[in-house]
């Protein structure tokens, strides 16, 4: 007993337990357009025997979000036009994808067989967020339209239903440049602030920080990504419990998680790149 103790203790001197950050995944049924999303969540967090607490946090993937939001599309509704023809023929695109695509990005700035790289809501993305996987054969679902409305909406109706004040996150995955698969990436936050300002703050060594900001709803949305998965898990959502973020009462959308292009070190770069390959 005595060893037991001891040990315990030395544990305790090692590691902080208020640090431990869980993420739980949420699974759940398919879910449909008829669907109200928070009713299905809160009914597979009671089947799992869990009780959401003050400072959680919810995050949601997209696809399953914009199904309930009426953000799926049939294809056969959608008529190609002769721009987005000449789009589908360049990278290998099924037609109506590239037309969505067309409609949906804010700018497309090129790609390669089966994607292209665009610009929405200050965002680099594939296929301006438009996914076959996870939608019925036949369709197309599209990012939601309003991903901060959405996170707030969802947060104040746990508020009513519940009585905890959380935060709530909707996520997408994306991919790094120059990495191989997918990481999550905040679309609308409500109930922390996304990102922590380092700069001023000093290191170790005493060095002042003069550029650091911590992408925390980027880096929470990676953690849940690798819960919820991409495929068949029928996980598309997940429930963080001891985050370290600022709980705050208000809500953000990616202009709050957003580097102006020229700021941004890959595009700038980039379109450098670009303009010695065309001169």
């Amino acid at each position: 007993m005595m060893f037991i103790d001891s040990l315990y203790l030395d544990i305790n001197v090692c590691l902080d337990w208020r640090s431990i950050m869980l993420v739980y995944p949420i699974k759940t049924r398919i879910i449909t357009e008829k669907d109200n999303i928070l009713d299905v969540l809160l009914e597979s967090l009671t089947l799992a025997d869990m009780e959401i607490l003050d400072n959680d946090i919810i995050t949601i993937a997209e696809t399953p979000l914009g199904t309930t939001e009426g953000r799926i599309v049939k294809l056969s509704d959608i008529k190609v036009s002769k721009e987005a023809a000449k789009l589908a023929k360049r990278y290998e695109l099924i037609p109506e994808i590239a037309q969505l695509i067309i409609q949906e990005a804010d700018e497309i700035l090129g790609g390669i067989p089966h994607v292209i790289l665009t610009i929405k809501n200050n965002t680099l993305m594939a296929n301006a967020g438009i996914d076959k996987s996870n939608a019925p054969p036949g369709y197309a679902s599209l990012l939601p339209l309003n991903p901060r409305a959405s996170a707030e909406r969802l947060r104040a109706e746990v508020k009513k239903r519940t009585g905890k004040t959380i935060g709530v996150m909707i996520i997408d995955s994306r991919t790094q440049p120059l990495r191989l698969g997918n990481i999550g990436m905040a679309l609308g936050v409500a109930g922390f602030k996304p990102v922590a300002d380092d700069r001023g703050r000093k290191d170790l060594f005493g060095n002042v920080l003069r550029i650091t900001r911590r992408a925390v709803a980027d880096n929470l949305a990676s953690a849940c990504t690798a819960v919820i998965g991409e495929s068949n898990e029928s996980i598309p959502a997940a429930l963080i419990r001891d985050a370290p973020a600022e709980f705050v009462d208000e809500s953000f959308d990616s202009s709050e998680m957003w580097i102006p292009p020229t700021e941004c070190m890959y595009m700038a770069i980039f379109n450098q790149w670009r303009q010695g390959n065309t001169s």
